[in-house]
């Protein structure tokens, strides 16, 4: 049996903290969807150094959690599943906000094409409202079409250049990739033989971690994928 690893790109639930409180049964709901796939260990975008600090709070969780979907959703996962521990596995490596502000005003200035692609894709995501139930947000969110048009945007970053030939778009790409095979080793470590890992991560990681995964020879579930 292959190794497994349950992708769930995730909204940033502190940047929606008054939605997030009026859905919790929504919440509920989501975490009921995700132990479905019953899997082994649930990783988050956490710190991995932090891991411990991490561990403590979950083991200390009683009902009540923090309005972020490291607690909301990956805590309720692993109690509900009655898991010992959450693995951290985050590496947030070297890209600095100067760095994003930097990409993205060369693309303002220099590259409207992709500045289009940009903004139709920013358009486009969805969201969370009151109005849609959380699965079915979580489901456009992790959609293989949409995380196809975010490989192909992020890819196009690598010929972005100033005017005075600085690789902007390669360097961002380059301190990106190197998170991504961070995170990915630490997962890789942090598995056993036959284990079923479940990860939630910014949906912006999808793309290249999927890919990485394949390649190792892992089976891929999208857990929102109409079966």
């Amino acid at each position: 049996m292959k190794k497994e690893i349950i992708l769930v790109g995730s909204y940033h639930f502190g940047q929606e903290e008054e939605l997030i409180e009026k859905k919790e049964q929504e919440v509920i709901e989501l975490v009921d969807h995700l132990a479905k796939y019953q899997p082994t260990k649930v990783a988050v975008e956490w710190e991995m150094s932090k891991d411990k600090e991490l561990n403590i709070e979950y083991k200390e969780s009683n009902g009540d959690y923090s309005i972020d979907e490291i607690q909301q959703i990956g805590f309720r996962l692993a109690k509900k599943l009655n898991h010992e521990k959450i693995y951290a596995v985050n590496w947030s490596g070297g890209i600095s906000q100067e760095d994003v502000t930097e990409l993205n005003a060369t693309i303002q200035r220099s590259y409207p094409e992709l500045l289009n692609t940009m903004k139709v894709i920013s358009e486009n995501a969805p969201d969370i409202s009151l109005n849609t139930p959380l699965v079915d947000s979580f489901r456009k969110l992790n959609d293989n079409k949409a995380t196809k048009e975010l490989e192909r945007m992020y890819l196009s970053f690598v010929t972005v250049t100033d005017n005075n030939k600085k690789m902007i778009g390669f360097d961002f790409l380059n301190k990106w990739s190197e998170r991504e095979l961070m995170v990915f080793k630490n997962i890789v470590e942090a598995s056993n033989s036959n284990d079923s890992i479940l990860l939630i991560i910014g949906s912006d990681h999808l793309w290249m971690l999927r890919n990485l995964f394949e390649g190792k020879g892992w089976k891929v579930i999208n857990p929102f994928a109409n079966k």
